[in-house]
């Protein structure tokens, strides 16, 4: 598979298999309502970019089961540096020649069941990468699609402290 990279093996814009992580306490919630809560548990940094830890659970008898699924996100940091989830060209360059932020889906696990008609559960977690790491100043993460309601759909995120963390990531091997 061409990913752009001279050679063989894992492309750079990747998370490292070779790296234990910094872990970045966040336990802020997106959405917290009667039936859904949708929260940012925590972050994995690593040298070159973040995991971003979503944890999703509805519940009730109108809960679709791919609620969670649907779901886009948007990372910003400051007034111009914006990244979307299914952003059409997530590999655009700034202005300055460097990356553009990426946000993807990288990966996500769940249960879904039905009890009974009335008794719904959906129960998600979302792995999210940015890519490269985010300028150290103040950001937020926010649910832009699909509508859920009013309430506030975003937490926010230390641009700093994810930078910071960043150096604390050790690789496996020496």
């Amino acid at each position: 598979m061409d990913n752009g990279e001279p050679g063989f093996g894992r492309p750079s814009w990747m998370p490292p298999d070779d790296v234990l992580a910094a872990i970045v306490p966040i336990g802020q919630f997106l959405i917290r309502a009667e039936r859904m809560i949708v929260a940012l548990s925590h972050l994995s940094v690593y040298p070159n970019g973040c995991m971003l830890d979503v944890r999703g659970n509805a519940r009730g008898p109108a809960v679709a089961f791919d609620v969670f699924e649907r779901m886009v996100f948007e990372a910003r940091f400051g007034a111009e540096i914006t990244a979307v989830m299914d952003d059409e060209d997530p590999w655009r360059r700034r202005s300055r020649g460097e990356p553009a932020l990426v946000l993807m889906q990288y990966g996500q696990e769940g249960n879904r069941g039905e009890l009974s008609p009335g008794d719904r559960r959906v129960d998600s977690t979302l792995r999210l990468w940015l890519y490269p790491l985010p300028p150290p100043e103040p950001g937020t993460l926010s649910i832009v699609s699909p509508d859920l309601g009013s309430g506030p759909a975003s937490c926010p995120l230390d641009g700093r402290a994810i930078v910071a963390a960043s150096t604390q990531a050790r690789p496996y091997w020496r």
